[in-house]
């Protein structure tokens, strides 16, 4: 067998056996064991794609629009659950009342969220940071939401809660500095 036979039978061998070449004085000493090592452990370096055209990657401006979308069904969820369970006619979910009771609106919201984030999935910071946001600017949007619309927060709630919300409403643009509804406005 002549020199490069045997060269290329090396080669071959080591093709098959899946073990990669690099000439020596390439690299140092332990430098070559290290890299393979690291490759046998997963760990080794992963290789860029170098054909067709990389992909910027995009801002997902849908599902930031279902988490805030969904920040308000708990939002709007959790209300609604603790207002009936606690101000509602007996039923067989009796039983449920005291730990409603217990977490208030804002837990049983906090609980649905947690629901839905299992759920849907979206569980990147930013998506929980929307949902979260959805939820509190429905929080300080009620009011106003109930001023605008009594009849679906009468016919959601009742009417001594719609009426509460109204006031609540009044007592928020003040305090924030805007004139009051027109509806509440002292005339003289």
């Amino acid at each position: 067998m002549s020199m490069a036979d045997a060269s290329f039978q090396a080669r071959l061998d080591r093709i098959s056996s899946g073990q990669g070449y690099v000439a020596e004085g390439l690299l140092g000493t332990g430098e070559l064991t290290k890299i393979r090592a690291r490759q046998q452990n997963g760990k080794g370096p992963v290789p860029d794609a170098t054909l067709g055209i990389q992909e910027k990657k995009k801002f997902p401006v849908k599902k930031v629009v279902v988490a805030f979308i969904l920040g308000v069904i708990s939002f709007f969820g959790g209300t609604l659950a603790t207002f009936h369970a606690t101000q509602g006619v007996a039923t067989d979910f009796d039983n449920f009342r005291l730990l409603v009771e217990a977490l208030g609106p804002l837990g049983m919201s906090a609980l649905l969220a947690f629901f839905l984030l299992y759920v849907s999935g979206l569980r990147s910071f930013m998506l929980v940071c929307v949902i979260i946001a959805g939820f509190f600017a429905t929080h300080y949007a009620e009011p106003h939401m109930a001023r605008a619309a009594p009849s679906v927060w009468t016919q959601m709630y009742s009417a001594e809660y719609a009426d509460a919300l109204k006031f609540k409403a009044f007592a928020q643009t003040t305090q924030w500095g805007f004139a009051p509804p027109p509806e509440l406005a002292v005339t003289e």
